[in-house]
C-alpha cells in the first residue's frame, strides 16, 4: 500500500492495482511487487526467470535488471532504491544487491555466497540482516576492517528459524518470526546489547509479526487470527478473528503506520491499526 492506500496484489500472474473502488491490470506473469517509498512507481517482479521492471500506472514496464539465464528477485524497497538477490556470479550462490532506480548505480552488499533466502537492509543501510539455510548473518556495509563486515547472529534449525525480517526505523533493532512446529515467537535483535528478546508468542506455527514504519506497534497474523500490539513491550492493543477459514499469507502496513492490509484466504482486510475498525476490498 501507498501514501494514498492504493494497493498492490498479484493474482493468478496479474499485477493490479486497488484504488478506492475501482481497479486495473498493471502487468501480466508477475510474482511481486512493492511501491517505492513515497512514489507511484511500482517495482515488479515477473517472468519464468524473474528480473525486474518499473513501471507507472498508464505507462509501459521498464526494464531495471534481469532478463537473462540468471534471476533477479525482489527482497525489499528503499527511497528511490531496489534490494534484490542474484545468482549471476555463479548459478547456486546469491549476492544481495542495492540498485539506484534512477542511475543505475549498484552496490553489493553480500557477496560470500550461499542460498540467500531472506535479507532485509537497515534504513539508514549501514546494516543488512541475511538469512541462509542454517545461519542468519548480519552484514556491515561500513567495516572497520573486513574481518568486521560479517556477524553471526544465530544458527538455524532446518525449516525454521529467524524469519520474515523487518528493521525498525533506529536502525538498531531487527524484529523477526521464529516458527516452531506448534508455536511462533516474534522476536526483536538490539545491535547494540547483541541480544534478542521476545515480545509476543502465539500457538499458531507460522505466524508473522511485522512492526509499523514508525516502530511503535507490531502487527502479528497466524490462521485466522491478527492481533496489534505495541513494539516496546508486546502488551496487546487489538485482536480480531478473520474466520474460521481464513489463512493469512500477506500483511502490510501503510507508510503512516495508521492501518494494515492482509490477505487472508479470498479476502482482502483493511484495519485501523488504532480504531481495531476493519473492512475488506
Amino acid at each position: 500500500m501507498d501514501e494514498q492506500r492504493r494497493v498492490l496484489l498479484v493474482e493468478d500472474g496479474r499485477l493490479i492495482e486497488v484504488d478506492g473502488t475501482s481497479s486495473s491490470v498493471l502487468m501480466r506473469d508477475a510474482t511481486a511487487a512493492r511501491y517505492l517509498p513515497g512514489e507511484r512507481t511500482v517495482v515488479a517482479q515477473h517472468g519464468r526467470v524473474p528480473r525486474l521492471s518499473v513501471l507507472r500506472p498508464g505507462g509501459r514496464p521498464r526494464d531495471l535488471v534481469g532478463g537473462g539465464e540468471f534471476a533477479c528477485e525482489l527482497l525489499g524497497v528503499l527511497p528511490g532504491r531496489v534490494v534484490y538477490r542474484t545468482n549471476r556470479r555463479h548459478r547456486l550462490l546469491f549476492d544481495v544487491v542495492i540498485r539506484s532506480v534512477l542511475l543505475g548505480e549498484e552496490q553489493a552488499v553480500y557477496r560470500r555466497g550461499g542460498a540467500v533466502q531472506e535479507a532485509a537492509v537497515s534504513p539508514n543501510s549501514r546494516h543488512v540482516a541475511v538469512r541462509l539455510p542454517h545461519k542468519l548473518q548480519l552484514v556491515d556495509t561500513m567495516p572497520v576492517t573486513e574481518d568486521d563486515q560479517v556477524r553471526l547472529l544465530s544458527t538455524e534449525a532446518a525449516g525454521g528459524g529467524h524469519r520474515h525480517l523487518h528493521w525498525l526505523p533506529d536502525a538498531k533493532r531487527l524484529v523477526a518470526s521464529v516458527s516452531a512446529e506448534d508455536s511462533t515467537d516474534v522476536t526483536r535483535y538490539d545491535l547494540t546489547k547483541r541480544a534478542w528478546t521476545t515480545l509476543v508468542g502465539t500457538p499458531v506455527a507460522g505466524a508473522v509479526g511485522v512492526p509499523s514504519p514508525d516502530g511503535r506497534l507490531l502487527a502479528v497474523a497466524g490462521g485466522t487470527a491478527l492481533s496489534v500490539h505495541l513494539a516496546s513491550n508486546g502488551n496487546v492493543r487489538h485482536e480480531m478473528a478473520l474466520g474460521d477459514t481464513a489463512d493469512v499469507s500477506s500483511l502490510t502496513w501503510t507508510p503512516d503506520s495508521s492501518h494494515l492490509v492482509v490477505s487472508a484466504g479470498a479476502d482482502v482486510v483493511v484495519l485501523g491499526a488504532r480504531t481495531g475498525r476493519h473492512s475488506t476490498l
